[in-house]
């Protein structure tokens, strides 16, 4: 029985046969460790330290982390996040599926219909943030404008302003900003499902809701992951339409991990008192959640596909 020899990855011949891949990736490789690794690690460091932007930092140990289970805004805030990401998860999830399966059933056109729901897509956060702000206007928004127009006056809200609209609206928001994002993941992923699974169904008498849920979600199921992923990391890390809408209020309503750790670097709304070594704490917490979860729903799902 002949042994054949495989050089160590250090060894001279292995590095002659891959060259190419190491010059290749080697550009790609210090471009991350400069612009990611390196403040990443200066992040953590930071975390255990007390700053405030002018002064020399002061080493803290535990205590930004400590603070933070102690911190009522904070938990505000994770409380908050929390609340959004299930929520955008869930939506975010689901409604592009059924939308793209929609379309993916070859309706009258679907191609319009397509380029509509992709527009949201490139209107940056911010101006999003800001056209929704005016549509949730309480006095000359169009939203109250036209429940008032058709009669329903009585159904109208201070949108931002109300604890307990804020949080729906803003995910009503990211809903409608997201939906194209998704759909199109979903609706090319489709393209490749077999069409005679459908017939097959078909000829079983399924509707158009089984082949749904019999078909077309077990052939997507890591897209489905992934797309999860995605609204996770958004959910945990969502700044942008938050800040420019609500700036957190009304009374930290809508503070969220972001818009708090924003508002501990560099003063509350605008104070002089940033306090850049919590807010780095804050910010590795967001890391955290995010890594730690996105593993869990990888896990989760591949675990799924094995059962089915």
């Amino acid at each position: 029985m002949t042994q054949t020899f495989t050089p160590a990855i250090g060894s001279t011949g292995a590095f002659r046969r891959n060259w190419p891949i190491i010059a290749f990736l080697s550009p790609a490789a210090i471009v991350l460790l400069l612009f990611m690794a390196v403040p990443m690690v200066n992040s953590i460091i930071l975390s255990f330290q007390s700053w405030n932007g002018m002064s020399p930092p002061v080493w803290a140990g535990l205590k930004n982390y400590r603070a933070l289970f102690g911190d009522r805004l904070f938990l505000i805030a994770l409380g908050n996040t929390a609340y959004f990401t299930i929520a955008t998860v869930v939506l975010q999830t689901t409604i592009p599926l059924l939308v793209a399966s929609m379309l993916d059933s070859r309706i009258l056109g679907g191609a319009i219909f397509r380029t509509l729901y992709f527009m949201p897509v490139i209107i940056s956060l911010a101006i999003s943030g800001l056209l929704w702000a005016m549509i949730y206007e309480p006095n000359f928004g169009v939203l109250n404008e036209f429940l008032r127009s058709v009669g329903l006056g009585g159904f109208t809200q201070l949108w931002l302003a109300d604890r307990s609209t804020v949080m729906p609206s803003i995910i009503a928001v990211s809903v409608w900003q997201s939906l194209g994002f998704y759909l199109v993941i979903y609706y090319a992923a489709m393209q490749n499902i077999p069409r005679e699974l459908y017939e097959a169904a078909r000829i079983d008498n399924a509707n158009a809701l089984q082949r749904l849920w019999h078909v077309t979600v077990p052939m997507l199921r890591p897209v489905i992951v992934l797309v999860i992923v995605l609204n996770t990391i958004h959910g945990i890390k969502v700044f942008d339409q938050i800040w420019v809408m609500t700036a957190g209020g009304p009374n930290h309503a809508s503070d969220t991990l972001g818009t708090y750790l924003y508002s501990t670097s560099f003063g509350a709304m605008g104070s002089s008192n940033p306090q850049l070594g919590y807010a780095t704490a804050i910010a590795i917490v967001i890391l955290v959640l995010s890594f730690l979860l996105s593993i869990l729903e990888i896990r989760l799902g591949k675990r799924r596909e094995i059962e089915y």
